[in-house]
C-alpha cells in the first residue's frame, strides 16, 4: 500500500480521519507491547540457563529513545553486563557488553574481551564508552520500527529463540572475562 493511498483514504471522510488519528496515537503502545512480550520471552529462556543472574528492563520502546533489555552478575556491582538494545526509538538495534560509565569512565576497555565476542559475532566493536562490545541485530531487521520486522517478532518464535540464543552465547563468553576484570579492576 502506498502513502498516497493510505492518504487518500485518510482524507476520504471523517470517519476515516478520525480512525487514522486514533491509529497512529494507539501505535507507539501497541509497537512497546509486542517488543514486551518479546523480552518476557527473553528473560523466560535465559533465566533457567543464567540462574544467579538479574534481569530489568529500562524504557518502553517505540516511546522513549534508548529502551533496554539487560541483565548481569550481581557480583559485577552494576559496572557490566549483557544488553539487547532498541536505540533511537528502534531505529538500531544492537546487542553486546554494556560498561556503567558514570563507573567506569577511567577504567581500560578490554580488548581480550572484544576479540573473545568477535570469534562469535565477527562484526563485534567498541564503538561508544558504554560498550565493552557492541553488535548490531539484523534479526528480524536492524530496524524494529518497520512493520514486518514487528510482525515477525510477535508471530514467529524462531526470532525469540535466535535472539536469546545469540545473548547465551554473549553471557557466556563474557562471564569469565568480566568476573576477572571486576575482581582486578582492570
Amino acid at each position: 500500500m502506498t502513502n498516497d493511498l493510505i492518504q487518500k483514504f485518510i482524507l476520504k471522510d471523517e470517519d476515516n480521519f478520525r480512525i487514522a488519528s486514533t491509529v497512529g496515537d494507539v501505535w507507539p503502545e501497541v509497537m512497546e507491547q509486542i517488543v514486551d512480550k518479546l523480552y518476557d520471552s527473553l528473560e523466560a529462556r535465559l533465566k533457567p540457563k543464567l540462574k544467579d543472574w538479574r534481569f530489568a528492563r529500562e524504557e518502553r520502546f517505540g516511546i522513549d529513545a534508548f529502551p533496554s533489555f539487560y541483565f548481569w552478575r550481581p557480583e559485577w556491582k552494576d559496572e557490566y553486563g549483557v544488553c539487547l538494545q532498541t536505540g533511537e526509538y528502534g531505529k538500531k538495534v544492537v546487542m553486546g557488553v554494556y560498561r556503567e560509565t558514570k563507573i567506569l569512565k577511567k577504567r581500560r576497555f578490554c580488548s581480550e574481551l572484544l576479540e573473545a565476542v568477535k570469534v562469535r559475532f565477527p562484526t563485534a566493536h567498541e564503538r561508544r564508552p558504554w560498550w565493552e562490545a557492541e553488535i548490531l541485530v539484523h534479526s528480524p531487521a536492524s530496524d524494529w520500527r518497520m512493520p514486518d520486522a514487528l510482525w515477525q517478532i510477535k508471530t514467529d518464535d524462531r526470532i525469540h529463540l535466535e535472539l536469546a540464543e545469540q545473548l547465551l552465547d554473549l553471557a557466556r563468553i563474557s562471564e569469565p572475562y568480566l568476573r576477572k576484570m571486576v575482581r582486578n579492576k582492570k
